[in-house]
């Protein structure tokens, strides 16, 4: 595992090989390879903490450590992360039977969060983004198949009451995102983890 020190640069989008061989990189560096332990603690012990209610669905925190990791990390290493963190909170905190689209989900959301957020210049816009396709997309379009798998019924029955409660929370995760990323940009800044990028506020666009 290699202990050399990682480039950091920032790209326009994540469609260039030099995008991927960075990301490629970081999953074989210890330091981050404890970065993505730490983030599979912290999941679990945000996963303890209740949600706070918001209409009819909840603001869990999960999703904090989730988008930390995959802005340090990369697409890579965040795969794996998700992995892990996935099969043991279901040893750990176990909630019905193991259904395997249930993890990937989880690593389907891990790879948003990386794909906007990995060595990319981190705005307002990118934050909403990232949730909008991580709430619709993962949460609420592939999460009802796995539900339809595992209870039957009409896929629609279970895509528009699970798009509601998705839509609703879109804004308020952005909105925590910011707040955290705002105090932790700098300093993962100044621990050579993620790009300089940021001198101030975190900017809309």
């Amino acid at each position: 595992m290699s202990q050399t020190r990682i480039p950091m640069n920032l790209y326009r989008t994540p469609f260039t090989p030099a995008y991927w061989r960075e990301a490629n990189a970081c999953a074989k560096a210890l330091k981050l390879l404890m970065f993505a332990a730490l983030m599979v603690a912290m999941t679990r012990a945000l996963s303890l903490i209740p949600g706070i209610p918001i209409a009819h669905t909840k603001l869990t925190w999960g999703f904090l450590a989730r988008s930390l990791c995959a802005l340090v990390c990369g697409p890579t290493l965040g795969l794996i992360f998700a992995f892990v963190e996935d099969i043991l909170g279901f040893i750990l905190q176990p909630t019905g039977d193991f259904f395997p689209g249930y993890t990937l989900s989880t690593m389907a959301g891990v790879l948003v969060y990386a794909l906007c957020f990995y060595r990319a210049r981190i705005t307002v816009w990118r934050l909403v983004l990232a949730n909008l396709v991580v709430n619709l997309l993962v949460n609420a379009a592939m999460g009802s198949v796995w539900t339809v798998m595992m209870r039957g019924g009409v896929y629609w029955a279970w895509f528009i009451p699970s798009l509601g409660k998705n839509l609703v929370t879109i804004i308020p995760k952005a909105a925590v995102l910011y707040v955290l990323f705002q105090a932790l940009l700098p300093i993962l800044q100044r621990m050579n983890l993620i790009p300089k990028q940021v001198d101030g506020a975190i900017k809309v666009f």
